[in-house]
């Protein structure tokens, strides 16, 4: 009997546990803020952010989304806003950010974090967020979170290692996450939301510092295809190919299948 009540007692504790755990996880990502950083060409949005926005709701429900360029930031600000669940559009415009230097961008993402403590910043794992992200990083003396395709908590990632031979799950201790995500692994936020009353609150960059590279243009190469970052399928060749004039047995069957093409 005695052993019997001691057994009974351990189990209410530990239900008690269990329901304190569930509902500190619920209280404690209401309490997240996250900033998604919006990639775009100055005209339209990359695809990638709105798998960031999927992502960053996964963190916490106060998600922001910061649109910065060189011109056109209004019209895309307006695509924005039919996004679900969106509290707030940061919308800074300047020349200094022409062609998306990381460096100043990198200073101005920092000021912006000053002002309004956000607990995550996400972007994309493309060519602009590997760029971007590890100097905003650097800048608050936190460590990046690169490449992540899962989300557990919103102080637990899972990440590829070793050029995706193998899969890490971490916990970061660091008061502001700084982390990419794989556009692959998260499902997009759709724009057909009736979101018409998200506030934007507009941010001078005026006074930017001068980026220490000028950009003197660049040469898009255009194709039907998906961009390999926000692809859902992939046709990808390697050495079996033999030659690069293979590839195009390849690029054939992609634009069958609607996919992009890699190569390993």
């Amino acid at each position: 009997y005695y052993l019997k009540s001691i057994i009974n007692k351990m189990l209410f504790r530990s239900r008690i546990f269990c329901t304190f755990r569930k509902n500190l996880k619920v209280q404690t990502s209401r309490f997240q803020s996250v900033l998604v950083i919006a990639e775009h060409d100055n005209h339209k949005l990359s695809a990638i952010t709105q798998n960031a926005i999927g992502a960053a709701k996964k963190v916490g429900n106060q998600v922001s989304v910061l649109v910065a360029g060189s011109e056109n930031t209004e019209k895309i600000c307006e695509s924005l806003k039919k996004t679900a669940n969106i509290e707030k559009i940061i919308q800074a415009e300047s020349k200094t950010l022409n062609g998306f230097p990381a460096d100043s961008f990198a200073n101005f993402v920092t000021e912006i974090q000053k002002k309004y403590n956000f607990t995550h910043i996400i972007s994309g794992a493309t060519v602009f967020g590997k760029a971007l992200l590890p100097r905003i990083a650097a800048k608050l003396n936190v460590s990046p979170v690169s490449e992540v395709i899962e989300i557990k908590a919103p102080d637990t990632f899972v990440r590829t290692i070793y050029a995706g031979n193998a899969v890490m799950t971490l916990k970061s201790t660091d008061p502001i996450k700084v982390i990419t995500i794989r556009g692959t692994n998260f499902e997009a936020d759709s724009l057909q939301g009736s979101s018409s009353d998200v506030a934007i609150e507009k941010v001078a960059a005026d006074n930017m510092t001068k980026p220490l590279t000028e950009f003197v243009s660049q040469e898009l190469s255009k194709s039907d295809r998906p961009e390999l970052t926000s692809a859902k399928v992939i046709v990808s060749g390697g050495r079996g190919m033999k030659s690069g004039d293979n590839f195009k047995m390849l690029y054939d069957m992609a634009d069958k299948l609607n996919a992009a093409v890699g190569a390993s």
